[in-house]
Formats: C-alpha cells, structure tokens, sequence
C-alpha cells in the first residue's frame, strides 16, 4: 500500500468517526435552541383600571412617515429627523470662528506653536520633541537644493521626448 493510499484511506476513517462523534452533538443543539413560545390569553374583563391612572391622557397619535430612500434604516432615521424640527431653528449664519478647530490662532497655540500668534507664513516648529532649538534653515541641505533648483530644462526634454 502506498503512502498516498493511505493517506487517502485515513482520511475517509476520520471522516467518517468525526461525523458519527457529530451526530448526537448536533442534534442535542438543535434541540436545546429552539425556544418554546407559549401564548397566554389574557381575560381583560377580570382587569380593574385604575381610576387615577392618566397615561391614556398623555398618548399622541403618530407622526406620517414620508418614505425618502428605500433602505428602512435609513428611511427611519430621516423621518426621525424630519419630525423633530430641530433643524428648522439652526442657525444659518454659522462662520468658521464659531467651530473651535477653525481657530488658528488656537490650534497653533495647542500645537506649540509660538505664542499663540498664528501667521500664514510662519507655522514651523522652532523646537524639536526635546525641546531643542531646530535649524529651519533648508538652504544649502539637499532638500533645499531639490526644492529651489531650476526643472524647466528637464521638463523641456521630458515633453520632447513625449513629442508635444
């Protein structure tokens, strides 16, 4: 008997003592989940109300729903939306100094950026993690060669090449 037979061969073995060990297992679940539902009648006239209760009072009927989109979930959440008129009372002159991020001066402040006073034109950092003063100078580093130096030649060739 060759190995691949056997191998073939054990494989229909286990096969087969797995799924009788299965067998009760799974029949003991299916039994065990399903839920035994039993439904009462209720005799309402045996029921005394009680005189002082006022929750009757309180009821309101249903809003009509409008149907905006298909999905139920969504659709819900929009008529919630819409009927609770929250949204009728926004205020419509809403400017960026009224959002707390928007505030640069704030943000550079909270970053560590300077003294609080945030310019367009300078946000770098001056001090690095540790606190040590940063050179910010790029003028002579490689980076500062490659960001200043003069691409239209290479530019010319490149669309050359491409024949425009």
């Amino acid at each position: 008997m060759k190995a691949k037979e056997l191998a073939q061969l054990l494989e229909v073995i286990v096969r087969k003592v797995v799924r009788e060990e299965l067998k009760p297992i799974l029949k003991e679940v299916k039994q065990s989940s399903k839920p035994v539902i039993r439904e009462r009648v209720v005799d309402n006239s045996k029921i005394t109300k009680d005189p002082l209760d006022i929750s009757g009072l309180l009821e309101t009927k249903k809003p009509k729903t409008q149907k905006f989109s298909e999905n139920p979930l969504l659709n819900d959440m929009l008529n919630e939306t819409a009927q609770s008129g929250e949204w009728k009372s926004m205020d419509s002159t809403f400017t960026s100094q009224q959002a707390q991020g928007f505030n640069r001066a704030q943000m550079a402040e909270m970053l560590g950026y300077g003294d609080g006073v945030a310019t367009t034109t300078n946000m770098t950092p001056t001090l690095d993690p540790d606190g040590k003063p940063m050179n910010v100078n790029i003028e002579g580093t490689a980076v500062g060669d490659a960001l200043t130096r003069d691409y239209s030649s290479l530019m010319k060739t490149i669309n050359a090449k491409k024949g425009k």
